[in-house]
């Protein structure tokens, strides 16, 4: 019996051995066949051809012929009329954006189509500047030919010029498209808004919350941050060449036609009594026809051709009229005639990244009497950089309606992508003027709007006051001067009394006697500098101010 307890122990020891032995090779085996399947995985991928990849959505065709004929019902319903506030917070979904990368958006193009109301008549043609816009995106890095992959959406219906359609109509086939959902992240393009006699400065269309890329925005229809202004494309401006007179041969040149009644007798009484201004008219054939590339003198009846005559003035005026941009800003900037702007709400091209102060002057409406001395007080150094300024930013934004085209990408693109957005002086410096920019330095300007805002807080006492208003236009960096007006019992003196300045100025009129009425945000500051000061405060010298 002992025997038998002696044996067992080892028996049971062997049988304990044996087991683990089995273990142990299972394992291995489990093993080696996991990396010999993971190396022919390897091999396979290795040696195995996979089929291409084929697209199945082809880009845009912009063909006329052969394209499809939609019939647009008379009671087709109507898109929904303009959100007059959108912004990117509420009208835009930005989640639609980023398949194109981080820094890239995605624009689909919606099929060519010929749309016609049930009596046959085509709603909108497409011109040929229209037909450019439409290819120069096909052609860009921003196309997509999948509206699902889109993060912008582009009718394919011509909407640069009002004329040309009717607005009921082509508010019912933009209802029609298949991803309008009320124009979310949509793109619509647009030159001449507004009709004849009654010229509104917003397209009049149902465009519910597109976006609108448009020529005419005045500071009441333009969603800052929202749309985007474009310039109003000249063909006669693409003809003008580099070429320039030995010498200016005149001060102030005026070519512009259809200058206002009241606008129009200031200025001809300050060219009968002063040679810095010529002053042109229309001029018209033996016929009675306007001919358009001829213009005659106002005083003596002289004719000269048009635009070359551009060329012979230092400066070139753009005056407010019924439609409140201007096809002949292009000419005069091509020109290199540095353009005097006298239209007080006008929103300039490209704003919201070009510096205009550095292309233009900006006169009042009210004080164009005063363009004259507003002129002179311009200096020398200060008309040599507006003049060697002007046709680098023409070839570089405005030469084309492709430029055009590619310019409003660009800034929509930096609007979806901030983080990929070019700097201030890459906008606006050119490279052959002023040399490289060094990224060791930070920007001279502000890249919102450069320079800063005085904003004067003022009661009663004007000597004073205008007396530090002749001192803050001296500072270079000034870019206006917002003067606010504290006294509810006496009214701010007249313009005629105000110094003749060559920035922008505004009188705000508080509605009560406050002292933070100073801090107020006034939708007038355009900077991100802001200078506040009283207006007794009158020992800081220009100097001091910019150095500031």
């Amino acid at each position: 019996m002992a025997g038998e307890l002696l044996l067992k122990p080892g028996k049971q020891s062997k049988y304990f051995s044996y087991r683990k032995i089995l273990f142990h090779r299972f394992f291995v085996g489990l093993l080696l066949f996991v990396v010999v399947f993971l190396v022919f995985i390897v091999v396979f991928n290795a040696y195995s051809v996979s089929p291409p990849r084929t697209d199945f959505h082809e880009p845009v065709n912009l063909e006329k012929s052969g394209v499809q004929v939609v019939e647009i019902k008379r009671d087709a319903p109507l898109s929904e009329s303009r959100v007059s506030n959108c912004s990117y917070w509420d009208c835009f979904n930005v989640y639609r954006c980023g398949r194109g990368g981080h820094d890239k958006i995605t624009i689909y193009i919606y099929p060519l189509k010929e749309y016609l109301t049930e009596d046959g008549h085509p709603i909108s043609q497409l011109s040929r500047e229209f037909y450019i816009v439409l290819d120069t995106i096909k052609r860009s890095r921003y196309y997509t030919p999948e509206a699902e992959e889109a993060c912008l959406l582009i009718p394919s219906i011509d909407t640069l010029n009002q004329h040309q359609f009717a607005s009921k109509h082509l508010s019912q086939v933009l209802q029609s498209l298949e991803h309008w959902n009320n124009g979310e992240n949509h793109l619509i393009f647009n030159m001449l808004p507004g009709f004849t006699s009654n010229y509104n400065t917003a397209l009049d269309l149902n465009t519910g919350k597109a976006i609108i890329a448009g020529a005419g925005f005045d500071t009441w229809t333009f969603r800052h941050g929202f749309d985007i202004s474009i310039p109003v494309h000249s063909p006669i401006a693409e003809k003008i060449d580099n070429s320039q007179p030995a010498q200016k041969n005149y001060l102030i040149i005026s070519a512009q036609l259809n200058i206002p009644h009241d606008y129009l007798a200031e200025l001809q009484s300050i060219a009968s009594s002063s040679i810095d201004l010529l002053l042109l008219e229309q001029c018209k054939t033996e016929n009675g026809k306007t001919d358009h590339l001829k213009r005659s003198e106002y005083t003596t009846g002289r004719v000269f051709e048009y635009p070359e005559i551009l060329k012979e003035g230092l400066f070139c005026l753009v005056v407010r009229s019924k439609r409140l941009t201007q096809a002949i800003l292009m000419e005069i900037i091509a020109s290199q005639c540095i353009p005097i702007i006298i239209a007080d709400s006008i929103v300039m091209p490209f704003n919201s990244h070009l510096d205009w102060h550095r292309i233009a002057l900006f006169v009042p409406e009210n004080n164009i009497k005063n363009l004259v001395k507003i002129v002179h007080s311009v200096s020398k150094e200060r008309r040599g950089e507006l003049y060697w300024q002007l046709r680098w930013v023409y070839e570089q934004y405005f030469a084309s309606v492709e430029k055009i085209t590619l310019t409003t990408l660009e800034i929509m693109n930096e609007k979806v992508f901030p983080l990929a957005a070019r700097m201030y002086e890459e906008w606006n410096t050119p490279e052959h003027l002023y040399g490289p920019v060094n990224p060791l330095f930070l920007p001279v300007t502000a890249p919102k709007a450069p320079g800063f805002t005085a904003v004067v807080l003022t009661y009663d006492r004007v000597d004073s006051l205008f007396a530090l208003v002749r001192k803050l236009v001296r500072t270079p960096s000034l870019a206006k001067i917002l003067v606010v007006w504290n006294n509810q019992r006496k009214a701010p003196p007249p313009s005629s009394e105000w110094p003749v300045i060559n920035k922008p100025l505004k009188v705000i009129r508080t509605k009560e006697n406050k002292l933070s009425n100073r801090f107020f945000p006034y939708d007038e500051i355009e900077t991100e500098c802001q200078l506040t000061i009283d207006d007794d405060i009158a020992m800081l010298t220009p100097d001091e101010l910019e150095f500031g």
